[in-house]
């Protein structure tokens, strides 16, 4: 170990619980405190993690590099597969045309015309929304839906979601917790581990940002110039 970026670093029995937190995308003030150390020690450390991923893991240095400096946003391929369920499972309640009535249990029922994937029961006149018992339940502009979950799912701050939708900050935070506990009760856990890693990230980038020399949209907080205003739409390619 005499040549070994851990030479010189005591816990030998907490590097591979550091490494997997770490390659996890976890933040010092997650990790220091739940290990018992310091933020200089998380920093060595993680210093020495990825020299020897440098040299050991190439591959892995690469993908991981490029994700961790938000370089490149793409998911893995499993939380790729997440992140389309849940865009189709969104995609699906706005397009339903058929609905089992809540109240009487009966089929026959027909879509009211609208956006929003509300039914009217013919046997015992019941309206009724299919989103009525999800985290979606009276959210307006249903339209917009589907490209927002998406800057949720690559990590997007507040201000970023913002800007790629046009709604107000308090809108859009409400917004993001919504669809942060659809995708919990979907069970893609994996997938909010992912987002977190994504968000903490771009949390980085604004820092790194400031520090070389960048100014922060006054109105947005937010490395890009402010989109749209309120109440209007327009979809931003890209982060």
């Amino acid at each position: 170990m005499s040549d070994s970026p851990f030479s010189n670093m005591r816990r030998m029995d907490l590097w591979s619980t550091f490494a997997v937190y770490m390659l996890a995308g976890w933040s010092s003030a997650q990790t220091a405190p739940r290990l018992g150390m310091n933020h200089k020690v998380y920093f060595s450390w993680g210093q020495a993690v990825r020299e020897v991923m440098a040299d050991e893991f190439p591959d892995l240095h690469q993908w991981w590099t490029a994700r961790h400096n938000r370089e490149s946003l793409q998911p893995p391929e499993h939380i790729a597969v997440q992140q389309q369920a849940v865009i189709a499972w969104i995609e699906t309640m706005l397009n339903a045309q058929h609905a089992t009535c809540p109240k009487c249990g009966g089929t026959r029922t027909y879509r009211i015309k609208g956006i929003r994937p509300k039914f009217k029961c013919d046997p015992c006149i019941t309206c009724f929304s299919i989103l009525s018992t999800t985290p979606l339940a009276g959210m307006i502009r249903p339209e917009l839906w589907v490209d927002f979950a998406k800057g949720v799912m690559d990590g997007q701050s507040i201000p970023d979601l913002k800007r790629r939708s046009g709604l107000g900050i308090g809108a859009s935070t409400r917004w993001r917790a919504q669809f942060l506990l659809l995708i919990e009760e979907l069970g893609h856990r994996e997938l909010l581990q992912w987002i977190a890693w994504m968000r903490s990230r771009r949390n980085n980038e604004a820092v790194s940002f400031v520090r070389n020399g960048g100014h922060l949209d006054n109105s947005t907080r937010s490395i890009y110039p402010q989109g749209t205003r309120k109440g209007r739409f327009v979809v931003h390619m890209g982060a």
